[in-house]
């Protein structure tokens, strides 16, 4: 029973051990000095720093101005991708018409858009939002145009046959088929839009994570950079699970 356990439970013993093994190094580096503890700090000392942060109240408010940014970005990059890809994926002329643009937005270094939104949008929360919405809507037009294309044939030509209609076939077979690319799709996504709030609020903000990073980099507070950069790892973990387990919930019908 005890060996069937740990098969089951073995890559999260091990990642533990792995997390605290590398936490145990890091400490004794900066105790024996084997690299400089300003530089690198400690994990006491981001412990701390993290529960200042927490203690004085900033941490929620950092917290909640980043999630409220990452949320709208990619709520908003779901409401426009996934039509978007449903277009691409069901009209050849249409995916042939705006593929050349996806593709633009895919290979270009995004960030070169921010002095433009900067000017358009001003400082602030708008131009944060247009920037991650701009990182995270390709994953999504992507992964939902091929889901979308690779719905076997004889199933939409199965609910023809029974004079299914369009919408019929959309909701029915279109969509269920392609929500696993879909979700995948969003999953990919918060990640880019994570990164394209945290590097707004690096460049313009006066709260967030991205600020807190950004505020004490330039003191060379590196506890209270480590600490941020705790958490927003635990935002995004946090969240992907999250839709994670949407997705497991959604697809039970395949199993």
């Amino acid at each position: 029973m005890s060996t069937l356990r740990y098969r089951r439970y073995d890559t999260v013993y091990l990642g533990a051990i792995g997390i605290i093994g590398a936490l145990l190094v890091w400490e004794l580096a900066a105790r024996l000095r084997l690299a400089d503890p300003v530089l690198i700090s400690s994990p006491m000392l981001v412990a701390g720093a993290l529960r200042g942060w927490a203690v004085s109240g900033a941490l929620w408010r950092d917290l909640g101005t980043t999630l409220y940014e990452l949320v709208i970005a990619i709520g908003a990059s779901a409401l426009v991708g996934i039509p978007l890809g449903v277009i691409m994926g069901w009209n050849r002329p249409a995916e042939y018409a705006l593929d050349p643009f996806i593709w633009l937005l895919y290979s270009t270094p995004l960030v070169s858009f921010w002095p433009l939104f900067i000017i358009w949008l001003g400082i602030g929360a708008n131009a944060i939002i247009a920037l991650a919405f701009l990182f995270s809507i390709v994953q999504i037009v992507i992964n939902t145009m091929v889901g979308v294309k690779g719905i076997d044939p004889v199933l939409v030509r199965c609910a023809r046959s029974f004079n299914a209609r369009a919408v019929d076939l959309f909701f029915k077979v279109t969509l269920p088929g392609a929500l696993p690319m879909i979700v995948a799709g969003l999953r990919l996504a918060l990640g880019r839009a994570l990164i394209g709030v945290i590097v707004g609020e690096l460049f313009s903000s006066n709260a967030g994570l991205g600020f807190h990073i950004s505020f004490y980099g330039t003191r060379l507070q590196f506890a209270d950079v480590f600490a941020g950069l705790f958490v927003i790892v635990i935002v995004g973990v946090g969240m992907s699970q999250a839709i994670r387990l949407l997705e497991s919930r959604l697809v039970r019908w395949k199993s």
